[in-house]
């Protein structure tokens, strides 16, 4: 499984390489620089999850491409260590969202004053939960339909986020969402549940890919 899980970095490595790097940390300037406050928002709650939604919807279109499920089933390895080798690489790169987005966050808040150092820290746990949740959506949906059900399931994150912010800022209910944001104890039964999910998720993830090699 390890072999594996370093053949998805090699892989995600090779097709991003240090322009995409270059790139997005120019993108994650400029957001911070243009909006100010909000700028650590967009970075945690949109642009890392997206970030790392694009890197497992290439790694199954890689796949896809190179029939390297086919190849992967013939391997000494479980099916369920496949499907966990790449859980276990989504996994890594949530973690490194949630240090980008704690780090943008932290930015945000010693040049804008952008909230206290608490809220920086459950932004950033919002952003890695809010990954995982993506996630465990993702992985089921591209292995039962493949990869443009990822793309689907990404574009469908984007839309709710969207929506949900515009909702916050121009409706009389955007209350709701700052009280479920601070409320003490519902942030983290939330990600608790997202936790539960993401579990469930791969156990869905392995149960799929079995069948389809059956």
């Amino acid at each position: 499984m390890k072999g594996l899980l370093w053949k998805d970095c090699l892989t995600i490595r090779k097709k991003y390489g240090l322009p995409r790097l270059v790139l997005d940390l120019a993108i994650l300037a400029a957001l911070l620089v243009v909006l100010e406050g909000t700028g650590a928002l967009v970075v945690s709650l949109l642009l890392v999850p997206l970030e790392v939604t694009s890197m497992v919807i290439s790694l199954t279109s890689f796949d896809e491409t190179w029939k390297w499920d086919k190849y992967a089933a013939a391997l000494p390895v479980s099916q369920a260590e496949i499907v966990k080798s790449r859980y276990a690489f989504a996994l890594l790169m949530a973690l490194v969202g949630f240090v980008v987005a704690l780090a943008a966050n932290l930015i945000a808040q010693a040049a804008f004053g952008a909230g206290r150092l608490g809220t920086c820290l459950l932004v950033a746990v919002a952003s890695f939960f809010l990954t995982l949740l993506v996630l465990a959506v993702l992985f089921p949906s591209n292995y039962r339909l493949g990869v443009n059900a990822g793309v689907a399931v990404m574009i469908l994150f984007l839309v709710a986020i969207l929506a949900l912010w515009f909702w916050a800022r121009v409706t009389e209910y955007g209350w709701l969402v700052w009280a479920a944001a601070h409320a003490s104890l519902l942030p983290w039964l939330g990600c608790g549940v997202v936790a539960v999910l993401f579990v469930l998720s791969y156990a869905l993830s392995v149960s799929l890919f079995r069948r389809k090699f059956r």
